[in-house]
């Protein structure tokens, strides 16, 4: 098996709506985990139903039969559907050639996968690439569970659900002249009263109840999670396909209407975007089609296009006026959104997006603090963070450089001078001001960085004591409230004064900061005024922020360090491997794997700060074609990933030591906004020069 298809069967592609449902499933479509499903719906509190698992497909031609389809067992695969894929592409959207054995020109099926943006609801493509008519007969599988849960063994009764069929005729068809002609069918599961409407094109569709009993999901299994549920069908799907036809299946949690004109708007969704170079397209006529297919492992984008698949995967998580911290099992997480918009303020056409997620978290704004999470899946809103409220001031202020209105400063100068005293005065939450201006989280508050990970009620990485990037981040958000007042004044009749007592701060933080310095790099926290020996990443957030507290010769120290300890071609580690608590593996059940997620496991989104500390050193040293080369080489491997159709999405983390593997959520919104963020630095660099 060649590289491609090594790296494709083992990464995920995935879709998302703007409501936080999504598909996702690996290269050969046999689903690994639970949350694999080609239809998970979402409400706008981001509780999530697992609704349709996938299909049971078998085509038959003359008697011969070719399965496509591919279930997990604790013992086996079948069918082996698999074995007659041809080839997987991952972008711009799920793309799946298959062939009968041995795979020949005679019989090609392509099947496509796309999710209409603005509801929950999936479209199945299917077309007849061959030379001979195919006849498809293709099952549902139904989970309509939690999208946490599985159907515990035995538990999925057929007399629990409730079925129809609305079948319209030939006549019936051409009367409705292509506004609903097709079949629809709809299943309500009575114990939680979840729905799955469904449409099929062309064709019949037939009652016919069974259940796929014990399906197994391995990668649940290895994280020490219950990995084995039933299935069930409760209808059959049939239709043919002639030389060149097309058809399409519709699910949904809401009834189908007009899905003729569904079927085209979901498609015009994806129009525009760039296909692999050897998408199988036409039937042609002379044998070629296996021929055009490249095994070789090389690109299938060229830059532009790989930019443009690149900018898509970045809008995957952009929900309900929130972004999505990461598919699939998470929802709108305050620090997060703060680091990835500041990648959508690229593109003047996400100002406005930019702009109501910002003015949703003011209104969410307590005390001086933004939420670390907002209500999610029947959980609260929660403020364990510090981070994500200094964060948010400077996006105010990026923000506000890309509008340049006076009405709009005017505003977040309030907001900013708002949330600045109220840290100033805090007495509510678990930290405080120390002397020296720096802010000092309370053992209750050591998880309120992003190193959050906690077992029980004790932070396994305790951040408690004056935390580098938080600091840092302190200092900016007081830079950037300073140089809105200043922008503002520049052309405003009457001035805004810095609050002095806001303002008090700065040079004491400027000041203060040297205490983290250790000869070449950042002290990780400083207790008291004694520095943690620690070589973690948290430095390179410090130094990667506009304003800088560190010399160039110093952070000219810490970029090396950190590229010698920590870098890696998937990101940054998060603890140094000379460190005694590092972990190399983050592998096994919850435990284990929370003591490894901030002890060396790799986290992709670092090399936003890695890239950032980079330029900040050698900008103005190096000439641009320097620095576009060498920020090429540290994001190499996402790049060719991506160019090559290795992945859909960007993992949260990687094993801290070789080999390493995607671990976490597959698709993490930080990890695909910093490789986007530096490649966007990137183009604008190579187009300057």
């Amino acid at each position: 098996m060649n590289n491609y298809f090594m790296e494709t069967h083992h990464h995920e592609w995935i879709l998302t709506n703007r409501l936080g449902g999504y598909a996702l499933g690996t290269g050969n479509l046999i689903n690994q985990r639970k949350y694999h499903g080609l239809l998970i719906a979402s409400d706008k509190n981001f509780q999530r139903r697992h609704l349709v698992a996938g299909m049971e497909e078998k085509v038959e031609w003359r008697g011969e039969y070719i399965h496509l389809d591919s279930n997990n067992y604790s013992n086996c695969i079948y069918p082996e559907g698999f074995l007659y894929l041809v080839k997987p592409w991952l972008r711009p959207y799920p793309i799946f050639l298959y062939s009968a054995l041995p795979h020949q020109n005679d019989i090609l099926i392509r099947k496509e996968i796309f999710m209409d943006e603005n509801s929950n609801t999936v479209l199945i493509k299917y077309t007849n690439l061959g030379h001979h008519k195919l006849h498809f007969e293709l099952h549902p599988k139904y989970s309509m569970v939690n999208h946490h849960d599985v159907s515990a063994p035995g538990s999925l009764d057929w007399e629990a659900f409730d079925t129809s069929i609305l079948q319209q005729t030939q006549d019936d068809k051409r009367q409705a002249q292509d506004d609903q002609s097709g079949s629809l069918f709809q299943t309500l599961r009575k114990s939680n009263n979840m729905q799955v409407y469904g449409y099929l094109q062309n064709g019949e569709v037939v009652e016919n109840r069974y259940s796929y009993y014990n399906v197994f999901y391995p990668w649940e299994v290895m994280n020490g999670f219950p990995g084995i549920g039933d299935q069930i069908t409760l209808f059959e799907l049939r239709f043919d396909l002639g030389i060149g036809e097309e058809n399409f299946v519709i699910f949904s949690d809401s009834p189908i209407e007009s899905a003729h004109k569904l079927i085209n708007k979901i498609q015009k969704r994806y129009e525009n975007l760039p296909l692999p170079r050897d998408y199988p397209d036409l039937p042609d006529t002379d044998d070629t089609q296996l021929s055009k297919i490249d095994y070789n492992d090389s690109n299938l984008y060229n830059q532009h296009d790989y930019l443009k698949i690149l900018e898509f995967s970045l809008k995957d998580f952009v929900s309900n006026d929130d972004i999505v911290a990461g598919y699939p099992w998470y929802g709108a997480w305050g620090r997060d959104t703060m680091v990835v918009l500041n990648a959508f303020l690229h593109s003047p056409n996400n100002l406005e997006m930019v702009e109501r997620v910002l003015r949703k978290y003011y209104r969410y704004l307590q005390d001086g603090l933004i939420p670390n999470m907002l209500p999610e899946s029947g959980r609260d809103v929660n403020y364990d963070s510090v981070d994500a409220t200094l964060w948010y001031i400077i996006l105010l202020y990026k923000l506000g450089k890309k509008k340049n209105r006076q009405a709009f400063w005017e505003e977040v100068i309030l907001i900013s001078e708002q949330i600045l005293r109220a840290i100033i005065g805090n007495t509510k939450y678990p930290f405080s001001l120390r002397p020296d201006g720096l802010i000092e989280l309370h053992e209750k508050f050591s998880h309120a960085t992003w190193m959050d990970v906690r077992l029980g009620d004790e932070a396994v990485t305790p951040r408690a004591g004056a935390p580098v990037e938080i600091n840092a981040l302190w200092y900016n958000a007081i830079c950037s409230y300073e140089d809105m007042c200043k922008r503002y004044n520049e052309n405003a009749n009457k001035q805004i004064v810095p609050d002095l007592a806001i303002m008090a701060y700065k040079e004491q933080i400027y000041g203060s900061f040297q205490k983290f310095w250790l000869d070449d790099y950042l002290s990780d926290r400083l207790v008291g005024d004694e520095p943690e020996m620690e070589f973690r990443p948290n430095g390179l957030l410090a130094t990667a922020l506009p304003w800088s507290l560190l010399s160039r010769e110093q952070m000219e120290k810490l970029f090396w360090k950190s590229y010698k300890e920590l870098y890696t071609f998937y990101g940054i580690r998060s603890l140094a491997p000379s460190d005694y608590r590092f972990r190399k593996k983050y592998y096994g059940g919850q435990k284990d794997r929370d003591m490894a997620f901030h002890n060396g496991s790799v986290w992709a989104w670092l090399l936003g700060a890695f890239c950032g500390t980079y330029v900040k050193v050698y900008q103005g040293v190096k000439s641009d074609k320097e620095i576009c080369a060498e920020l090429s080489r540290f994001v190499g491997s996402f790049r060719s990933s991506f160019m090559k159709g290795h992945i859909a999405s960007i993992a949260e983390l990687w094993d801290g030591d070789a080999p390493h593997f995607p671990k976490g959520a597959p698709a993490m919104a930080w990890s695909v906004a910093a490789l986007y963020n530096i490649e966007s630095y990137i183009a604008a660099l190579e187009g300057k020069s």
